[in-house]
């Protein structure tokens, strides 16, 4: 007995040493990136405020381009450093192009189901594909040029009719439904604001689901990242996802079944069939008529509701925040705007309104959008990526199912790589031999509006056409000023933290036509 003991106690004693050497010769081995302490548990949970952007941008000024952070019980880097985030999304791709199955994400992306919150797999893969190969295909977009040239034309007019009263114009608002006529007209088949919409009513409640979801995808829920917070969840958060998740499905299920009965009437057609006679197919339309997996005649309703709120998030708020903080950027700053009118009238003048082809050719105005997403990117993060197994970056350990922050805010104010980071200055983007201004990372990494690699949002060229249209629109009809008592250098530019950063309070404005009457009606 005595030797049975003894055994025992021998083999408990071998495997507590083992053990202990195992962590000291890891913890000596691997080392990770640096990071401010943590606490017990919540770890640096609470080094989080309403503006975590900027807090872990502070972060990256005190203790290097990389960031080691653990939230709760996940492990996290941030980095606002180009080559840092060179490193991640493209050099090691294949690690860091995961994506973490947050709450919001479970709730709110149909079990995420869809392209942008799916974690890397194959059910990833084929909805990608079905994005790139059915819906955001140069042919596919080209067919709704029409459209969008009718909505820009809307814009204008809205906007005139607006002028005529000498009042501020909510630009939020008139922006908001440009943005959301043209993602609807395609994705939908309805137009929401204007002549011949679907109604007011429906438009409201499309813009408040649209606004709720956007809030609760941004959160940074602390049920994430600490079990036991979801078991109080003090602030009823998760009861409201279930809410907004409830409410998304029952206007999804709204759209299809619509599309259905308006099928069913109009005798059964394929969407290849419907533009060959010439008719408009809208993305709804396409998605119905595509076969699904494993032999199945049609795609499960969860898988189009998925790419259905995938489009709604991805090209409704996003462009219309852009346009809105460049607009306020450029009224604030009125040599800015004499420069991109000198520049419309020349090339596009004066008897003529601008069309989709002159885009390509106002360079100025391109530099305006690149300044305006390095000081005020549509997101204050990326989505955040997670890492498929562990891997080194810089020489650090990076463990597996690390989340990954990249702050493309803290990049575009990131004092090393730009001088005056709080001026507003669009000609640090011209190029010395004059040639056209791309609108996206670029080699240098220095802006990240659309991301990179594996992520890179499929639809970056329809929004960089949807943004820049709107303001070549809006500059070239109307001179721009502050409402009345107020001087152009007063306007606030302070942000909202959210998946989107919108200015705190809506830019108002007042409009004054400069072109010839008839040009507005």
């Amino acid at each position: 007995m005595e030797l049975a003991t003894f055994a025992i106690t021998i083999l408990f004693a071998a495997i507590l040493a083992r053990t202990i050497h195992q962590r000291l010769t890891s913890k000596t081995s691997r080392r990770f990136p640096p990071g401010p302490p943590r606490w017990p548990i919540v770890g640096n949970l609470l080094q989080l405020g309403k503006l975590p952007h900027r807090d872990l941008a502070s972060l990256c000024n005190k203790y290097g381009p990389l960031v080691y952070l653990r939230l709760g019980s996940v492990d996290a880097i941030t980095t606002n450093d180009p080559d840092t985030i060179r490193e991640i999304l493209l050099r090691q791709d294949e690690v860091f192009a995961s994506r973490p199955r947050t709450l919001a994400a479970v709730h709110l992306a149909y079990g995420c189901n869809d392209v942008a919150l799916a974690p890397l797999g194959p059910q990833w893969k084929r909805m990608r594909r079905i994005c790139m190969e059915h819906l955001l295909t140069t042919k596919r977009l080209d067919s709704f040029a029409a459209q969008r040239a009718n909505e820009a034309q809307h814009l204008v007019k809205d906007v005139w009719a607006r002028s005529q009263t000498g009042k501020a114009i909510d630009l939020r608002e008139v922006l908001g439904g440009f943005s959301m006529n043209n993602v609807t007209r395609m994705l939908l088949g309805k137009q929401y604001f204007g002549t011949g919409s679907a109604g007011p009513q429906e438009a409201m409640e499309f813009m408040h689901i649209t606004h709720e979801l956007f809030w609760l995808l941004g959160l940074i829920y602390l049920g994430d990242y600490l079990t036991i917070w979801r078991w109080v969840d003090p602030y009823g958060c998760e009861k409201k996802m279930r809410e907004v998740e409830k409410r998304v499905d029952d206007f999804h299920v709204k759209i299809i079944e619509e599309h259905r009965k308006r099928k069913a009437r109009e005798g059964k057609r394929t969407g290849s069939e419907g533009e060959e006679n010439g008719d408009e197919i809208d993305f709804v339309d396409v998605l119905l008529s595509l076969p699904g997996e494993d032999g199945k005649e049609h795609m499960d309703d969860v898988e189009i509701k998925a790419l259905i709120q995938d489009m709604i998030a991805a090209a409704t708020d996003t462009s219309a925040v852009t346009n809105e903080w460049a607009m306020a950027e450029v009224i604030k700053h009125p040599r800015v705007l004499r420069k991109i009118q000198e520049e419309l009238d020349s090339v596009v003048g004066r008897d003529r309104m601008v069309c989709e082809s002159d885009l390509a050719h106002l360079n100025y105005l391109r530099c305006v959008v690149r300044e305006t997403f390095r000081m005020h990117p549509a997101g204050p993060f990326l989505i955040p990526h997670e890492s498929l197994r562990a891997t080194s970056i810089n020489g650090y350990h990076i463990p597996a199912k690390t989340r990954v922050f990249i702050n493309t805010h803290g990049l575009g104010r990131n004092t090393k790589i730009w001088a005056d980071v709080e001026e507003f200055r669009p000609e640090r983007h011209w190029l010395a031999d004059g040639s056209r201004v791309e609108i996206s990372h670029g080699a240098d990494f220095k802006i990240l509006p659309f991301s990179a690699g594996k992520r890179k949002c499929p639809g970056a060229p329809l929004g960089v056409t949807l943004v820049l249209m709107a303001l070549a629109r809006l500059f070239h009809c109307f001179d721009w000023a502050p409402p009345e008592g107020m001087r152009p250098e007063d306007i606030d530019t302070t942000e909202v933290y959210g998946m989107t950063m919108p200015k705190a309070q809506p830019l108002l404005a007042v409009a004054r036509p400069r072109l010839a009457d008839h040009m507005y009606h």
